[in-house]
């Protein structure tokens, strides 16, 4: 049975249900939900979770590790984190340098492999999107100050697609399809504020994750 676990902070939490009580909304309005449709739709027995948490540094996803993760019975575990520790050190000085985002990320995946050692890891490409038309006011200094923004999302970029190679993961390669993407249409089409997607984006999130995760291989 294909059992999936998505992990990561606003992106893909997107206003998930918590309580239990909606069904509907148990995966938010984002990729994860359209991800689940699909395979839900095409094979009933397929079972989603959306452990996400609006906010989430990598540090705030670990101190939540045992509970949403490593005792949640899954296949395949997707983790998209990144841009919540660059955004808060950066104005707050409260997120994980790149040296801490490494050893915490790597700390989860080997905690999550000991765990279950047959588990599927997907690890997503974080990014973020550079809006100059009529730039949203919550994007204004990621457009300013983007050689800063953008030089420590690369970073964090390089650390994810080689903790992919390093532990045979899957990488899913979201800024590199935003990019290419943008040849159809600018940034705005794809991002409200150059952190968070639009219905557009979302979906091309859903269909580069769908590509890249070979899910048929897990469906009984």
């Amino acid at each position: 049975m294909l059992k999936i676990l998505f992990q990561g902070d606003s992106l893909t939490d997107c206003g998930r249900d918590r309580t239990g009580n909606d069904p509907v909304r148990a995966y938010g309005c984002g990729y994860v939900n359209l991800i689940a449709s699909r395979l839900m739709c095409d094979h009933p027995g397929t079972v989603v979770y959306n452990r996400a948490y609006n906010g989430s540094r990598i540090a705030d996803t670990y101190s939540r590790w045992i509970e949403d993760a490593l005792n949640v019975d899954c296949n395949i575990l997707s983790i998209l984190t990144g841009v919540n520790d660059i955004g808060f050190g950066i104005r707050m000085n409260q997120g994980a340098d790149a040296k801490k985002f490494r050893m915490i990320y790597e700390l989860m995946i080997n905690e999550a492999l000991k765990n279950n050692d047959r588990l599927t890891l997907v690890l997503c490409e974080p990014f973020l999107f550079k809006i100059e038309n009529d730039t949203p006011e919550a994007g204004l200094d990621i457009v300013e100050d983007w050689d800063i923004w953008n030089g420590q999302l690369v970073e964090r970029q390089n650390i994810v697609r080689e903790l992919a190679d390093k532990y045979k993961a899957v990488f899913v390669p979201f800024a590199e399809r935003f990019k290419e993407a943008f040849v159809k249409a600018p940034p705005e089409h794809w991002s409200i504020d150059c952190i968070h997607a639009t219905n557009a984006g979302h979906e091309l999130m859903a269909r580069t994750w769908l590509e890249c995760v070979d899910t048929a291989s897990l469906i009984d």
